[in-house]
């Protein structure tokens, strides 16, 4: 039984509730040694009208066909290449957080990404040299994802492990893919493109909330966050996945992925 299992069983069906509902000696409970295995967040920068940005598309896939869920991409649609979201012409992937976070690295070109929240933006080609670098660091930190779904809201529990004391924010994403909708290209528009990995919303702000992780001990957060469904934007469950990172100073201390539908 795995760590969020058990802790499933402990807190029960009010861990579903906000997650300061639930008194924060409650929420952490020791624990013996866990052996975390890192995972590398990879914040792609782009746009559906950036011809280029295909391209780093690409050397995304090739991250994950190599190192599998290891890798952990999220594509944020954002600056003059952008289309929002609430644009009515075309479908728009581009939420008003993004710019946020664009301007928050002083990205100017797209595309452009930044791995593990350390080096800054870089354009996509040397991602692959970052990712292994980042792989083979140590990390004192699991984080565990669990996602329920009902018609109208997901349900979404994080729980965090480490063997040493972790200090930073905790972010939590959601994220989809199989998302039809225009992007150009060197080749010209295409109207039928597959987006994937696309930031969709902020769960706990747009920086995360603080978090003091003791060691040995670990610590569950909840959230409810409501599926969108309007005119311009509808959400598939089955293509939604929530992202949890937790980060400081020196960079994204561990990342975690989890789809809805599993």
């Amino acid at each position: 039984m795995n760590i969020f299992a058990k802790t499933l069983i402990i807190t029960a069906a009010a861990t579903l509730a906000a997650c300061n509902d639930i008194a924060e000696n409650e929420r952490l409970i020791p624990m013996e040694s866990v052996k975390a295995e890192r995972a590398v967040l990879i914040e792609d920068f782009t746009g559906q009208k950036c011809v280029n940005c295909p391209d780093a598309h690409k050397t995304i896939e090739a991250l994950e066909e190599q190192y599998g869920d290891k890798v952990i991409a999220v594509s944020i649609h954002a600056g003059a290449f952008g289309i929002a979201a609430d644009y009515t012409r075309y479908t728009g992937l581009m939420q008003p957080e993004g710019d946020t976070y664009n301007d928050m690295w002083g990205i100017t070109a797209w595309p452009a990404g930044v791995v593990n929240r350390t080096g800054g933006a870089t354009t996509h080609d040397l991602w692959p040299a970052a990712v292994r670098t980042a792989l083979a660091l140590p990390t004192p930190l699991d984080i565990d994802i669990d996602v329920e779904c009902s018609e109208t809201d997901l349900f979404i529990q994080v729980e965090c492990a480490q063997n040493q004391d972790v200090s930073g924010n905790l972010q939590v994403w959601i994220v989809e893919s199989g998302i039809v909708a225009r992007q150009d290209s060197n080749a010209g528009r295409i109207n039928d493109y597959v987006h994937n990995n696309v930031y969709r919303a902020s769960v706990n702000g747009v920086g995360g909330v603080p978090v003091s992780l003791k060691a040995f001990e670990h610590k569950v957060f909840t959230y409810t966050q409501p599926l969108r469904a309007t005119d311009t934007e509808t959400w598939v469950p089955e293509n939604l996945a929530v992202v949890a990172f937790v980060y400081n100073k020196d960079g994204v201390v561990q990342a975690a992925r989890q789809k809805v539908n599993e």
